[in-house]
């Protein structure tokens, strides 16, 4: 499939151009409104909430203490204003539950490392369908300077 924005020959299939990562996927805009809505709107229209973020070194403990307290799911863990990771509650429950030795080990042993991400401009329905695929219940959104 040739890519409309930078003329790019990719693979059939593909979502996004390898070249430029624009995806290749066209919606029909014939479907109802809610689908409409979420092809329309960009993820920057949700009222998103700050990222609570985390260093590398701090523990699991203060991690569930962080998502406890904030009553969210994920943590963002960033290194110099950097994403290196995030860490969910299926980490604390796939990864840490059955040995409570591991909370108060680094974050950085657990965390899902190099997390796929999104940003403010990308449609509810691109952020939707990376969820699906991906299997993910959180997506970071990262701002026009690659930071959470």
């Amino acid at each position: 499939m040739i890519c409309p924005q930078c003329g790019f020959d990719n693979i059939a299939g593909i979502d996004d151009c390898e070249a430029c990562s624009q995806p290749l996927v066209a919606f029909d805009p014939s479907g109802g409104e809610l689908e409409q809505s979420i092809n329309r709107h960009t993820v920057g229209s949700l009222v998103v909430k700050n990222p609570v973020t985390l260093a590398p070194d701090q523990t699991v403990r203060e991690a569930i203490d962080a998502m406890t307290t904030n009553h969210i799911g994920a943590v963002l863990v960033a290194e110099n204003d950097e994403l290196v990771g995030i860490f969910t509650e299926r980490d604390v429950l796939n990864k840490t539950s059955s040995n409570p030795d591991r909370l108060d080990q680094p974050i950085a042993s657990h965390m899902t490392a190099a997390p796929a991400t999104i940003n403010g401009e990308d449609s509810i329905a691109y952020a939707l369908h990376a969820m699906d695929v991906g299997g993910y219940r959180h997506l970071p959104v990262m701002d026009p300077e690659d930071h959470p």
